[in-house]
């Protein structure tokens, strides 16, 4: 299912879990806030569960992944990839139908690339969370080719290369 295929059934589903303004609407941006600021493999294990759905629908722009068990495994590889990874989300704003827009920039030090170097990108997710505020979608919108593929050997060198013939 795509992004806009599940965003349509969810609406249909779940048209405004939680109320705006809520103690259950803060307590849901707060883990969402909580959970990235340092994505760590223990942060992972401590915290997914009552972050994520269990039937979750995940794009980070590099990946679809359905089901919490699924994206567990996609995240706790991808945090151990790296030496470490912290996401600031400056905002979380909804748009009282349920949709909640977090605005955020992340800061990478990979273990494979560039080792010691900080990566530094900007992006946004579209999330909606359930009835128990947990998120149900998450789309994240940001540019892979600055946050990760610019430190990979001769890819990088040749999105650089693109990027100066433009």
């Amino acid at each position: 299912m795509n992004y806009r295929e599940r965003l349509e059934l969810l609406k249909r589903e779940l048209p405004h879990p939680l109320t705006v303004g809520s103690e259950e609407e803060m307590a849901a941006k707060e883990r969402f806030r909580s959970f990235f600021s340092d994505f760590s493999p223990s942060k992972i294990s401590e915290l997914l569960d009552q972050t994520y759905a269990e039937n979750v629908w995940f794009n980070d722009t590099l990946k679809t992944i359905e089901g919490r068990e699924a994206l567990r495994s996609y995240l706790s590889h991808s945090a151990e990839a790296v030496e470490a990874c912290r996401v600031e989300v400056a905002e979380i704003i909804g748009n009282g139908e349920g949709d909640y827009y977090a605005r955020w920039s992340m800061m990478i030090q990979f273990k494979r690339f560039k080792r010691g170097q900080q990566t530094h990108s900007i992006g946004m997710s579209h999330l909606r969370f359930d009835q128990d505020g947990r998120v149900v979608l998450h789309q994240d919108f940001w540019d892979a080719s600055q946050g990760l593929f610019d430190h990979v050997p001769l890819l990088g060198a040749m999105i650089r290369w693109v990027r100066r013939q433009a």
